[in-house]
């Protein structure tokens, strides 16, 4: 009898590695697919229930792949309620940053009830924040797949065993490679509005500016590497980084799905005749990344992307941080 699995996801780059591992588990033979069939003790392909909350809905309507609401619940009880009557074998989770922690109660949750669950890792970012609850303390699902081992240091400190991690790898980014012939190019230049001669940059935000709201720092954010950008743009010291670039350029700002509404609408009113500048977050990742001749941002999952599918990428964050320092020299 095929095995139940639950999959739960909430944020983008989790429910990516999510999508990955949906596809992956339903398809040919391959070495990875017998390693994860292994460490989550697979017989044969599995039936799979998707669960999808807040940004992860977009992510698997843009794969093709039917999911069922996160309702709207408050308490434990409800949860365990909605949890158990799939009556899972396993639970397979993303992880979520510091602004929910609802993978966490979904693993609380599976322990009191005897179901195993099995987390998945799409960064080696913050990990630790990603399995310890509001008041610091560590809540864990029984075993976690890493993209690459640096970060097992970071679980082995807070109670898991080094026999409950596993290292799979970045399954997205073969995903992204199997599936990128499928990439809609011509139709999103037409709806950038870009012409044949254009040389289209894809900024994909990110959410530091919602992460600094909730009481992280940084250094550097998305806002200091989007006018480092224009500004290199403007003043032709684009040129230091990149050879072949030629105006006219048309900046695409791809929001990210954490982005507060609203959050570039004042930077289309900075273009100019060599320097239009777009807001649109339409298609799959993949599709925009596939679409522009380059992809440069602070930090992105997409400029990895980018890199594995042979765009170009430009990193801002050492730019600005170059910048900062010249200032401070000179002042």
């Amino acid at each position: 009898m095929n095995q139940k699995l639950l999959f739960i996801s909430r944020d983008p780059g989790g429910t990516n590695q999510l999508v990955a591992l949906r596809d992956t588990l339903l398809g040919p033979e391959c070495q990875i697919r017998a390693t994860l069939f292994d460490r989550l003790k697979l017989s044969a392909a599995p039936e799979i229930t998707v669960i999808a909350k807040d940004y992860a809905r977009v992510i698997w309507q843009q794969n093709q792949t039917s999911y069922l609401d996160w309702p709207e619940i408050a308490t434990e009880a409800e949860i365990t309620n909605f949890v158990t009557r799939f009556c899972p074998d396993q639970i397979i989770t993303s992880t979520c940053h510091v602004d929910d922690r609802t993978e966490q109660t979904v693993w609380r949750i599976a322990r009191e009830t005897g179901i195993k669950t099995t987390a998945f890792v799409d960064s080696g970012l913050n990990v630790s924040l990603r399995f310890t609850d509001e008041r610091g303390a560590a809540v864990l699902p029984d075993q976690v797949s890493l993209i690459e081992g640096d970060a097992a240091g970071a679980l082995t400190a807070l109670g898991l065993p080094e026999t409950a991690i596993f290292i799979s790898g970045d399954l997205y980014q073969d995903f992204a490679k199997r599936t990128a012939r499928g990439y809609v190019k011509d139709k999103l230049r037409r709806e950038w509005g870009a012409g044949d001669r254009d040389f289209l940059i894809l900024f994909p935000s990110d959410y530091v500016r919602e992460m600094q709201a909730l009481g992280l720092v940084f250094e550097v954010t998305e806002f200091d590497c989007l006018n480092c950008l224009l500004d290199l743009l403007k003043s032709g010291d684009i040129s230091k980084y990149l050879k072949d670039a030629r105006p006219p350029y048309r900046v695409v700002i791809r929001p990210h799905p954490k982005d507060a509404a609203g959050k570039y609408d004042r930077y289309p009113a900075k273009s100019s005749a060599d320097l239009v500048i777009v807001v649109n977050n339409r298609g799959a990742g993949t599709d925009a990344v596939l679409s522009s001749g380059l992809v440069a941002g602070l930090g992105s999952f997409l400029m990895n992307e980018a890199r594995m599918l042979g765009v170009g990428v430009l990193e801002l964050e050492p730019i600005v941080k170059s910048r900062k320092d010249h200032k401070k020299t000179v002042s």
